[in-house]
């Protein structure tokens, strides 16, 4: 695969309309400064919101939750830190001409990447008692782009599953939510290499599309599109909406939705838009041991985490389904192969 094919192009839209200049700007003023400050305090007053914690903890709470959650959080706002003054020195180097959209500068803000979600991930190890299993994962191994369709079950999946992609040698693309940008290191770092931020409110669903066609398009053989074609983490409530929705909208895939009960439906266009855009083999990235948890005292009751995250992926090659067939042929396959993933979650979930 050429190098062109490999690179940001300078054109190339990040988010429909959070990626001008003015929202850049007007965005990051805020968002770096308040990293900058939070920073600092959290360290300068580490050692008494240690001490605090731990005096708690001994007293009421020997999982010592309020202080593994303290250090994981010091931890986060350092690995923040790393992350946007890494990207700086980065900008520094690659900025002159039109180096910032070269190969060489996709692969090293790739490396920031790892580097962040490997430091995150090492840092929950050894703070709120992160581990995690892989079943499958030599899938990733053989050459050869990929589309990643995962389920999304909580807040940290996105970091989660770069970890253990970026541990295989992948880059990644991504596709996802606007409100991510509020991340600065996100922000900044996920505007130098391939990603797409969704508007999943849009009234312009085809311009979002569009959009996601375009990062699908010209993946190297090292790298991996993410989606996470449920659109949104999982709860009962949701699931109970989604088969109302479609039972209004599109009748016939309601009935296999109503049979889903651990994962919600695939939100079908973007994941339609991104396989019409690439031959890619298509992996589904499984997962089970983490929740969607919807509150401060949810998380402080989770810690340290009493379950081993068990990821399974499976690799289908793009040669097994036929190009002839149409969008509605391609969504009961995916819709097949979906009740798969949710026949592995629930059987694993409380396990």
């Amino acid at each position: 695969m050429s190098a062109a094919t490999e690179l940001s192009q300078p054109d190339f839209v990040f988010s429909a309309r959070e990626s001008h200049s003015a929202a850049k700007w007007a965005r990051r003023s805020k968002t770096v400064p308040a990293l900058l400050i939070a920073f600092f305090l959290v360290w300068l007053l580490l050692p008494v919101l240690f001490t605090f914690s731990f005096i708690h903890d001994l007293i009421r709470d020997r999982e010592f939750s309020n202080t593994r959650l303290t250090l994981f959080g010091a931890w986060w706002l350092a690995m923040e830190i790393l992350g946007v003054v890494t990207a700086f020195i980065l900008w520094l180097i690659f900025l002159p001409s039109t180096k910032s959209t070269s190969v060489r500068s996709n692969r090293w803000h790739n490396r920031l990447q790892c580097l962040w979600a490997k430091s995150l991930t090492g840092g929950a190890r050894r703070t709120i008692g992160l581990r995690w299993s892989a079943e499958g994962i030599s899938c990733l191994r053989t050459k050869g782009p990929l589309i990643i369709l995962a389920r999304h079950g909580s807040q940290g999946d996105a970091l989660l599953t770069a970890a253990l992609l970026s541990n295989e040698g992948r880059r990644l693309r991504f596709v996802l939510k606007k409100q991510l940008l509020n991340d600065p290191c996100l922000d900044i770092v996920g505007h130098r290499i391939p990603n797409y931020f969704v508007n999943r409110d849009s009234l312009d669903n085809q311009e979002e599309l569009a959009n996601i066609g375009v990062l699908a398009s010209g993946l190297a053989d090292d790298e991996a599109l993410v989606i996470f074609p449920e659109g949104t983490r999982f709860s009962p409530s949701k699931l109970t909406k989604a088969v109302q929705t479609l039972s209004q909208q599109t009748p016939a895939r309601a009935e296999s939705a109503r049979r889903l009960r651990s994962v919600l439906p695939i939100r079908t266009a973007g994941t339609l838009a991104a396989l019409a855009a690439s031959d890619a083999d298509i992996v589904f990235c499984n997962h089970v041991g983490i929740r969607d948890i919807s509150s401060i005292r949810e998380l402080r009751d989770s810690v340290p985490l009493k379950k081993e995250l068990r990821f399974k992926l499976t690799r289908v090659s793009r040669s097994t389904l036929s190009s002839h067939w149409s969008d509605e042929e391609l969504v009961r396959w995916l819709d097949t192969q979906w009740a798969l993933v949710d026949e592995w979650v629930t059987a694993h979930e409380g396990q």
